[in-house]
């Protein structure tokens, strides 16, 4: 059997077993939050739904990267067992390929994964009222800033989204970031002749929480809102 169909099938396979290996840790979750009663999930600070991704997101972030390390280390020892019998001057590209490939699987692992942990933000109007959005002129042109809100937990945190839509309903950029109703930190947006900034209490206290985004938006910020996890 030709090499490039042994290689192809191998592909096939390892990125089988793969998915198969990542799919164990979120179903294993899953059948422990049916079987665990209510009450030992709370116990151990654990609540089921969306909310539970959203409070453990960063311990789902880590055992992701290790799960996937694990992954990508047996993906590569197979695949690399069939670009041996390659001759010398093809397997640089099959190794290349090989690369390029896992790359591509680990984006898509990401993309996922924060998509999955990513906050239901919703009462769009209502939040852009209160958080002083809306329409804005920047350079003769109209812009209407929208925000969008999760609702506060216990600490009345309440995570935001900020999108900004041209004149034509297009849409050119992006923001995530939390405020904390009746805390230290303004809520509400902050207008200049060129720019606008918001205030993210999710930042330290020695971090500086006053974000600014320049206004028209740039190209940057255009491309951040077509390409996943650049946003």
């Amino acid at each position: 059997m030709p090499v490039a169909r042994v290689y192809l099938t191998q592909l096939l396979l390892s990125t089988l077993y793969a998915g198969l290996f990542l799919s164990l840790a979120p179903i294993a979750a899953g059948v422990a939050m049916l079987l665990l009663p209510p009450a030992t999930l709370q116990e151990w600070g654990l609540h089921p739904g969306r909310a539970a991704l959203q409070q453990h997101r960063e311990a789902l972030y880590w055992l992701t990267a290790g799960l996937m390390s694990i992954t990508l280390a047996a993906f590569y020892y197979g695949m690399g067992r069939v670009i041996v019998l390659a001759k010398p001057r093809w397997r640089p590209a099959y190794q290349t390929t090989t690369l390029l490939y896992m790359l591509l699987m680990s984006y898509g692992v990401a993309i996922a994964l924060v998509t999955t942990t990513r906050p239901h933000y919703r009462q769009c109007e209502m939040y852009t009222q209160k958080l002083n959005g809306g329409l804005r002129e920047y350079r003769g042109e109209q812009f209407r800033i929208e925000l969008c809100g999760s609702g506060s937990d216990a600490d009345r945190r309440d995570h935001i989204r900020l999108r900004i839509f041209d004149e034509k309903g297009e849409w050119r950029a992006v923001r995530y970031f939390t405020v904390r109703w009746g805390g230290p930190y303004p809520v509400l947006l902050d207008y200049a002749r060129d720019h606008f900034a918001y205030f993210d209490a999710s930042e330290g206290e020695d971090e500086d929480f006053v974000k600014v985004v320049p206004m028209p938006p740039t190209l940057a910020d255009w491309l951040s809102t077509r390409i996943p996890l650049l946003d």
